[in-house]
């Protein structure tokens, strides 16, 4: 498995990335995204908190996330 990493995009088109260790972690951090929004520190003193309906979307990438509940998806 790749290095997961949570992807977090925004409503006016920014998005922001940050490794994670595990599914598991992975998991906890983009339910708590959803829920309370994303903090954006730069690591240079700036810190942003984008509130959550400013979340446009929380993805999981660079590995697999193991479910019990796979789902399909299509669309016209």
């Amino acid at each position: 498995m790749g290095k997961l990493k949570v992807k977090v995009y925004l409503d006016n088109g920014v998005w922001f990335a940050y490794p994670v260790s595990d599914a598991e972690k992975a998991r906890e951090h983009a339910s708590a995204i959803i829920a309370t929004g994303y903090r954006h520190n730069d690591g240079e003193g700036e810190f942003e908190h984008y509130p959550p309906h400013r979340i446009f979307k929380v993805k999981i990438v660079g590995g697999v996330v193991p479910t019990d509940y796979p789902d399909t998806k299509g669309g016209t």
